[in-house]
């Protein structure tokens, strides 16, 4: 009978180079240079309690991290756990593991109860280790409570993976009786303007990006009541865990809402109070793309990760080759996308990256409607989940919607890349840090991140090529700003200043023609291909603005979370004033208004008002165009008569920034179109194509504005909070046409047709008309109803449109806190205040017509 031999005594394993050489199973010849490097680097550092190893894509970080994992198992007889995004990558792991490095490693990544007993009982001896999900450790009862070594794959994409964990979002369309029980307890202490569009339940054109979110004051006076109604209804797996860890640590969360979703979560995840994390001898963080800033100690809740950078020559030199393309400097958005999908009979296969399900959605409806692809099968995330051997064997097409991270297309796999959209914010949080604080700087260098990771999902080694086609108006604006692309890796920055070159042609035919170099990649494409090394050979890498700042003060922050959770409102109120003592300049202005604000919350949950309210002043003086922070002003004893003429525009501001958003900047072509839209309505006599014009130019103002088509329905109508106009059109020929008192009565009705639907907003009804003449017998009962003449109204409109283009040549991108200040001046200036424009298109009363009969 054999006996079982123990293998090399651990002592004699010097260090993870020394066990590579004796894994004798491995098929990979040796360690390359840039992976020796790294794990010579490492040893400096093995006692380390959190520290990042930055590796490109392609140059070989998931070995560089299995030896490490390996050699801290055989030698420290540690438990090690490898963990990646998706379990598509937790399989593709333990297969390099086992078949190309010879290391046994344990696959678990499907849940902890169909873990067989034989692999549960190696990992817990230390004899193999484990390769799982995010979502394996950071689970209320893991089976891996008791680890002594992490290493966190792809860490730059751990955000929402760690913060999920203390999250808690209740989706409206799919848990409406939460949603509402929820909104309920809260509505009363929303802004008007909120309320309506709740209580109306339609999305208007604002609700794709807008979100909003209750003040911690209002948060901790209804807590009881959440943590009552929660109890109840949170019953559901899905709901119940992510409850429990946060029930009792609400004065720790913020409460963020749109009209279809809640979202309640700490700022930054608390992972000091989470012991199987918290409790590691080592926490290793591996990256393509680390970034600066803080930003990796914000997604992890670290006040500090040491970081050991890139290898020498790393700085300059990128993996694989692509060749990028900008179809929309010749062809507006709709048809680049139709040709970007043709381009697919090119290839194989093509992979589609977008930020949402709705682009997603798009994308699917133009690849369904060309025949030419009709026999291409068309994959979606939940297809490649557990693996892409389907795809890769078939002529397919994969729209994947948020997923930029997760899935490596190697080769001959996949070498058409189109990247649909900008990933710009994937929560809540996020998105109400950009567009309602202004403060997108903490997020540039996580959405440069973003970008750099979907540009790279088909070229994972160094012979590797594809095509990228860059589709969107933001994500082109973003790659066509030179303080972008500086920003970039030099090889990524020569790549894309090549591809921004070649796209803009003269004869849309040329783009087809380099497509075929490249895929042939000919004498012509060798060519351009030195000529991208030459001019990345000159450039370098240019730091993102402010982040010196951000990282400086990452450790306060990140103090102040856990702070918060564990109740010690004074010590964290002391953090956040550190944050702010370092937060100065116009581009954190939005910033600092968040700091303020938390720290106003930290004194008001410590009892100090007087503190608080003192915050809560700064942050509306730091932002004061939010009219979020009209509800923070509410909160300060001393609030002027007056607000802001910033906070008094703030949601119209928005709705016009949501529009500015769908012209985009590319080029002038939409709002041009958009504007001649309005002229050539008004100039038609006829009703709809009036009213169509009024409703855009409502729009335009940042009104929520709506027609009906139903008999004796209002024209067009225009609402903001309790303020509302309704018209009533009248543009008939003729000679001398008279508003009958018909006409007239059924005007004077809207406002009570409307009511249902708008409950509370006050309408003003304006008669909008060719006519001079009113008939006589009418007069009597329309006192109450403004004029105003076609003639007139078509000025009042050039005057609107001349302010927009204005505000839209300066606009850039939303929560710009400097552009808003600057459109509620020139609204004012304008006479475009809700105010003085009610004023001017309800002075002249109905009754001033002349006498028609």
């Amino acid at each position: 009978m054999a006996f079982k031999i123990p293998s090399k005594t651990a002592a004699l394993i010097k260090d993870p180079e020394s066990l590579f050489r004796d894994l004798r199973n491995r098929t990979v010849e040796g360690l390359m240079s840039q992976q020796a490097d790294m794990l010579r680097a490492y040893m400096g550092h093995i006692e380390a309690h959190d520290i990042a190893l930055e590796l490109p894509t392609g140059s070989g970080k998931t070995l560089v991290g299995l030896l490490i994992a390996e050699w801290r198992r055989r030698t420290r007889n540690e438990r090690c756990v490898f963990l990646c995004p998706t379990k598509q990558l937790v399989h593709q792991v333990v297969e390099q593991a086992k078949e190309k490095y010879g290391i046994q490693a344990l696959d678990f990544a499907g849940s902890k109860h169909s873990y067989s007993e034989g692999d549960k009982s190696s990992f817990a001896n230390c004899e193999a280790i484990g390769v799982a999900t995010y979502s394996a450790l950071f689970n209320t009862n893991p089976f891996f409570s008791d680890v002594h070594t992490i290493v966190f794959d792809d860490a730059h994409a751990a955000e929402n993976y760690v913060s999920s964990f203390w999250s808690l979002e209740i989706s409206r369309f799919h848990y409406q009786d939460i949603f509402d029980a929820i909104w309920r307890i809260i509505a009363p202490h929303t802004p008007e303007n909120d309320q309506l569009r709740q209580n109306q339940h339609e999305n208007s054109p604002l609700d794709s990006s807008y979100v909003n979110k209750l003040p911690t004051p209002y948060l901790i006076s209804v807590k009881n009541d959440l943590i009552s109604v929660l109890d109840n209804e949170c019953t559901q797996d899905e709901h119940r865990y992510k409850w429990q860890m946060i029930r009792d640590h609400l004065h720790a969360c913020h409460l963020y809402y749109t009209s279809s979703s809640i979202l309640i979560r700490p700022l930054i995840a608390p992972t000091r109070s989470f012991q199987q994390f918290e409790n590691a001898r080592q926490r290793i963080y591996m990256s393509a793309t680390l970034g600066e800033g803080g930003d990796l100690e914000r997604i992890f809740g670290r006040e500090k990760i040491k970081r050991i950078p890139a290898p020498d020559g790393w700085d300059k030199q990128g993996i694989g080759r692509r060749f990028f393309m900008f179809p929309m400097r010749i062809w507006d958005e709709e048809l680049s996308l139709e040709q970007s999908i043709s381009w697919v009979t090119k290839f194989n296969r093509a992979l589609v990256l977008t930020p949402s399900n709705q682009d997603a959605d798009r994308v699917r409806v133009v690849i369904n409607a060309n025949p030419s692809i009709s026999h291409y099968l068309l994959f979606d995330a939940s297809n490649l989940e557990v693996s892409k051997k389907c795809f890769v064997s078939e002529s397919a097409i994969a729209v994947l919607a948020n997923r930029y991270d997760g899935i490596d297309l190697i080769g001959d796999e996949c070498r058409y890349l189109i990247v649909y959209g900008l990933p710009e914010s994937t929560n809540l949080q996020e998105r109400f840090v950009i567009s309602r604080l202004g403060a997108s700087v903490l997020f540039r260098v996580r959405i440069r991140t973003r970008v750099t990771q979907a540009v790279g999902r088909c070229t994972r080694s160094a012979t590797d090529y594809a095509l990228v086609v860059v589709l969107g108006d933001k994500i082109h604006q973003y790659f066509h700003k030179p303080e972008n692309r500086e920003a970039l890796h030099p090889e990524l920055q020569a790549e894309v200043n090549f591809g921004v070159d070649q796209s803009q042609v003269d004869d849309a035919a040329e783009l087809d023609a380099n497509i075929d170099n490249f895929i042939q990649h000919n004498d012509e494409w060798e060519t351009a291909d030195s000529h991208i090394l030459e001019t990345r050979d000159s450039l370098s890498q240019a730091a993102i603005p402010s982040t010196e700042f951000l990282e400086k003060i990452v450790s306060h922050e990140v103090k102040y979370q856990n702070c918060l959770w564990a109740g010690d409102y004074d010590q964290a109120l002391s953090f956040a004033k550190n944050v702010l003592a370092d937060l100065s300049g116009d581009d954190l202005r939005g910033y600092r208004a968040l700091w303020n604000y938390l720290a106003g919350s930290a004194a008001f949950v410590a009892g100090q008002t007087s503190v608080a309210q003192d915050h809560y002043a700064a942050a509306a003086a730091a932002a004061n165009a939010l009219p979020w922070l009209k509800c923070l002003r509410n909160q300060v004893g001393e609030q002027s008569a007056e607000q802001p003429v910033g906070v008094v525009y703030g949601e119209r501001i928005e709705r016009i920034e949501a529009l500015l958003e769908k012209f985009g900047k590319a080029n002038s072509r939409k709002i041009e179109q958009y504007f001649s839209s309005i002229r050539n309505g008004l100039a038609s006599a006829e009703s709809k194509p009036f009213e169509a014009a009024q409703v855009k130019l409502g729009r335009l103002l940042g009104f929520e504005a709506d027609n009906s088509d139903a008999q004796g329905a209002p024209d067009p109508w225009w609402v903001l909070g309790r303020h509302g106009i309704v018209f009533e059109d009248y543009t008939a020929t003729g000679e001398n046409p008279v508003v009958s008192k018909s006409k007239a009565i059924q005007a004077k009705a809207h406002p009570d047709t409307l009511a249902d639907k708008y409950p509370g907003v006050q309408f003003h009804v304006v008669f909008c008309t060719t006519s001079k003449m009113l008939d006589g017998i009418a007069k009597p009962h329309v006192s109450d109803i403004s004029y105003i003449s076609v003639a007139d109204f078509k000025v009042f409109s050039e005057v609107c449109m001349a302010v927009i283009r204005v505000l839209w040549d300066s606009y850039s991108s939303p929560g710009d806190i400097k552009w808003r200040e600057v459109a509620a001046t020139k609204l004012t200036a304008a006479r475009l205040g809700i105010n003085e424009l009610l004023a001017d298109l309800t002075k002249t009363e109905l009754t001033s017509l002349g006498n028609g009969g």
